[in-house]
């Protein structure tokens, strides 16, 4: 009895995981990038990443001024 309520608090806990990272990724969905660029240099921060335009790289980094504030300059 007590191996199966452990088995059922460690499955709703995955599930509960689950669907918080399905909600901040909704309401949240740059945060995909936002991790990716944490990481760079800022050398590399200021070069488009590959699938983006240089113009379309530029827009995307207006929308998140505090963290490309020197590839704006």
């Amino acid at each position: 009895m007590l191996l199966k309520t452990n088995k059922e608090t460690i499955l709703y806990l995955i599930i509960v995981l689950l669907i918080t990272e399905l909600i901040m990724l909704t309401f949240f969905p740059g945060i995909i990038n936002a991790v990716k660029d944490s990481g760079k240099t800022d050398e590399n921060l200021c070069v488009p990443d590959p699938g983006y335009t240089e113009e379309a790289w530029r827009e995307h980094m207006s929308h998140h001024p505090e963290m490309y504030k020197e590839c704006l300059k």
